[in-house]
């Protein structure tokens, strides 16, 4: 099959069709703060439609850009992205989480919270937030990743990645695995060896559409920068059930004067299911090079558990959420 190009997008990137969609039954506040970790995105619905309060964009493509050079190989491509996600860690920045939905009565409903986003390759990430004492902890050491809220309860979740295979997202209690997170924020590298079918690489409205196998991602990539401009996140159908678009890239400072280290990461992501009416957005503000004032324990689940008093925890790899005695 010939590679295409074209100015406009197909369905499955939510141009051509984009049809309104409503949120429908109940929610509460852990479920939603659950549901909506950093990358961390999911919602119950909620019952009742409510055409005059629409939460999802009209589009959710970057404005077109004029781009007439060749379509560049898969794995130069590949390459270009892993140059600078390579070199993208020890970062720390300070981050705000915004959230929207719509609630039983058809009102739209915010919530917000100011933390810490801290990422050490290949694997640990954390976003901590925190308001007057409550919030929560989401994080990864590479091997398990887990939910500790302290809202109201106090209950942990914790889950391993090797269990994750074959699970379809949108049913899991937490539906974007920290894994994918670090690829939404374009932090973790993609074999180039592995390429797929063609047509391999895409043009789309002058960006360049690449799906590395055996991820479960669709990436829409600048081609000036081969930094990701929206990453979508796929069910086992090939739909985009979470959809991550990435805007305002920033400097990430430096962590001392002999550091020669430059690069950029989005400042503004927004987390979108398309198939649910709910929004997160992830703001990062100040991110530098540095693992100063990152501890080993905000990566250590066991640590974090006992630090944080929490009364209850949930293996989400059991087939029931019970409790563990």
């Amino acid at each position: 099959m010939a590679r295409r190009s074209s100015n406009h997008a197909p369905s499955y990137l939510g141009v051509d069709e984009h049809p309104r969609i409503y949120i429908r039954g109940y929610i509460n506040q852990t479920q939603t703060i659950l549901r909506w970790i950093t990358a961390l995105v999911s919602v119950v619905c909620i019952g009742g439609c409510h055409p005059d309060k629409t939460i999802l964009p009209d589009t959710m493509l970057p404005d077109a850009v004029v781009d007439d050079a060749p379509l560049p190989g898969y794995s130069d491509l590949i390459e270009r992205y892993n140059a600078t996600a390579e070199h993208l860690s020890p970062i720390r920045a300070d981050a705000r989480v915004d959230m929207v939905w719509i609630d039983e009565k058809g009102k739209k409903k915010n919530e917000h919270g100011d933390g810490r986003f801290m990422f050490i390759k290949p694997g640990r990430v954390v976003l901590e937030v925190e308001e007057l004492g409550r919030g929560f902890w989401a994080g990864a050491d590479g091997e398990r990743y887990w939910f500790l809220d302290f809202l109201d309860k106090r209950i942990a979740y914790v889950g391993r990645f090797e269990d994750l295979d074959g699970k379809d997202i949108e049913n899991l209690p937490l539906p974007v695995n920290p894994a994918d997170l670090l690829h939404v924020l374009g932090l973790a590298p993609i074999d180039p060896s592995v390429v797929p079918d063609e047509p391999a690489v895409e043009r789309i409205r002058g960006y360049l559409l690449v799906e590395p196998p055996g991820l479960g991602l669709r990436l829409l990539l600048d081609p000036a920068t081969a930094r990701p401009v929206r990453v979508d996140l796929m069910d086992k159908l090939g739909r985009s059930a979470v959809v991550c678009t990435l805007k305002n890239p920033v400097t990430v400072r430096p962590g001392d004067p002999d550091d020669v280290f430059s690069g950029e990461i989005a400042s503004v992501v927004d987390i979108i299911m398309p198939r649910r009416e709910a929004r997160m957005t992830l703001t990062m503000k100040k991110p530098i090079h540095s693992d100063k004032h990152i501890r080993e324990t905000y990566f250590d689940f066991d640590k974090l558990y006992k630090a944080l008093k929490m009364k209850e925890l949930l293996d989400l790899d059991r087939v029931e959420d019970a409790p563990i005695e």
